[in-house]
């Protein structure tokens, strides 16, 4: 939405899309009408994308299965001139696959490796991501003449220009009033494998037997291959007392969540960013993260860390977050730098067009 309402000074900006029977891009005009981005008029409405060389495409779907297939158009357009550059959000499908579903974590390594051999660069959402990149493409380097750079950028996170949805649930209040009423722990997330939800709530069982007063919030809609803890979590004796999962609310609920909840608990296993960490020091709450590079590259000394994956361990770390939280010295996130969505696209200009690139493969 930024690039198409603030162009780069010299270049027109079309959304593309693949056709899946042609294995080629065409325009997206439909599309871009629908985001209130009408095209100039043209001929033929999602004609096929004609390019040459000074463009530039920007890959910033995540199109496993239909990239490998469209290889060929890719490598065509690179033999005309054409710049490509992909985004990458995470490596986890090829780190962690058992976190994923079989068709996801199968196609992911023919998407590695065909936006290697095919790119000019590649532009990670993190540092984090830039390394996880090196180590994956170290023992299996793509095929191509010449150096494949490497560069990132951090996303935005001015939630309110990009078209926040609104609307609270019929029992809000009073669940926003249980929350305010004791210390509140918040997730925020899909209930999936990575996101730590179940050592998070071994944790806060072991809390609440020995009479802790404090609440576990999730909000995030129930995931894959969790069946066995969403049940525990629908049933479980705490459920709507001391633990509360509220799965697709809106943005306009979730921000009234922040603001009630004491402390943000960003468990996951595996990120290529950490947006809920912006989220709460936005909202000036503070956090409570794994100690994973990329949480570090974001927050900085602005949050507390926890290491494991036992309950005792991260339990032990909730209790002493709540005592330094009593005696004022827990870690304020008020401080961590952000960025707009305005910022963000200006990172990501200054590499794609300022070669502000890290390192090449």
């Amino acid at each position: 939405m930024r690039l198409l309402g603030f162009p780069v000074t010299g270049w027109v900006v079309r959304l593309v899309r693949v056709d899946d029977r042609a294995k080629a891009y065409r325009y997206a005009d439909r599309f871009s009408r629908s985001l209130g981005f009408p095209v100039a008029e043209v001929e033929n409405e999602d004609d096929w994308v004609d390019a040459g060389a000074g463009d530039l495409f920007l890959g910033l779907d995540l199109c496993t299965d239909m990239v490998p297939a469209a290889q060929s158009w890719f490598q065509g357009m690179r033999r005309k001139g054409v710049a490509i550059y992909f985004v990458v959000y995470d490596l986890l499908p090829v780190q962690r696959p058992e976190w994923f579903s079989d068709g996801l974590a199968s196609w992911f390594p023919h998407w590695l490796q065909t936006i290697g051999e095919v790119s000019d660069g590649l532009i990670g959402i993190s540092r984090a991501v830039v390394d996880d990149l090196y180590r994956w493409y170290g023992p299996r380097p793509p095929q191509r003449r010449s150096e494949l750079k490497l560069g990132y950028f951090h996303l935005g996170a001015d939630i309110h220009s990009t078209n926040p949805s609104v609307g609270l649930e019929a029992d809000a209040e009073k669940v926003l009033a249980q929350l305010r009423s004791r210390p509140s722990f918040l997730m925020v997330g899909t209930v999936e494998p990575r996101k730590g939800h179940e050592q998070v709530l071994a944790a806060f069982d072991q809390l609440w037997k020995k009479d802790v007063r404090a609440n576990l919030v999730v909000v995030g809609k129930p995931g894959w291959l969790q069946e066995k803890l969403i049940s525990v979590m629908k049933n479980h004796p705490q459920c709507g007392v001391q633990l509360f999962w509220l799965q697709g609310v809106s943005d306009e609920y979730l921000e009234k969540v922040y603001e009630a909840s004491s402390c943000l608990l960003a468990a996951s296993e595996g990120e290529g960013f950490g947006l809920p960490l912006i989220e709460a020091a936005q909202k000036q709450i503070p956090i409570i993260a794994r100690n994973l590079p990329v949480f570090r590259e974001i927050a900085g000394e602005h949050a507390c860390y926890f290491d494991g994956g036992d309950p005792m361990t991260l339990a032990k770390s909730i209790e002493d977050w709540l005592k330094l939280s009593e005696q004022g010295r827990a870690p304020l996130s008020s401080n961590l730098n952000w960025l707009t969505w305005e910022q963000s696209v200006e990172q990501l200009k200054a590499v794609m067009f300022d070669s502000d690139w890290v390192g090449f493969i």
